[in-house]
């Protein structure tokens, strides 16, 4: 085999390993980015009243009897359903309004925490810093957390998470 050959199939090796690695360091995405409402989307973020709308919609109902910390303003919860994909924070951020959001990590895949002395999320594997609105306000993270609709209604929290 000659120097060109070798170095041409060298080449189609990097080019593969880039392709398969692509999504490399990402690890598990987070859910489709908000976009703007439509007519059957309710807007995202942090919510104070209104009424959810159904399972088959794609609102989750997390009940307070669940969560009790979630009762007072300043609560926060690490919320997990897997049969629904759902892996957020739950921050009840003042009285009768929450907002949920995404817990990993866009950086690197690592489960982040709330700072509710600073009201913010971080990620303990490199540092990222993301607001409760889910804004990177440090990186190396470069994309924002995704923020959900919320709603409580009764003795439950509804988080709208879109399919």
């Amino acid at each position: 085999m000659d120097r060109r050959t070798a170095l041409c199939m060298l080449l189609r090796g990097t080019c593969a390993l880039a392709v398969a690695c692509a999504g490399c360091g990402g690890g598990s995405d987070p859910p489709a980015e908000p976009s703007e409402p439509g007519p059957e989307e309710p807007p995202q973020g942090d919510s104070c009243g209104g009424s959810p709308g159904r399972p088959e919609e794609g609102w989750v109902e997390v009940k307070l009897s669940d969560y009790p910390v979630l009762r007072e303003p300043g609560g926060s919860a690490a919320v997990r359903i897997p049969e629904v994909l759902l892996d957020v924070v739950v921050v009840h951020t003042q009285d009768g309004c929450y907002t949920a959001i995404w817990s990993i990590c866009t950086h690197g895949a690592c489960t982040v925490a709330y700072v509710p002395q600073e009201r913010l999320m971080e990620c303990p594997c490199h540092g990222s810093r993301f607001g409760e609105d889910g804004q990177v306000l440090r990186g190396p993270a470069a994309r924002p957390l995704s923020v959900f609709r919320t709603i409580r209604e009764g003795e439950s929290v509804w988080i709208f998470r879109p399919r």
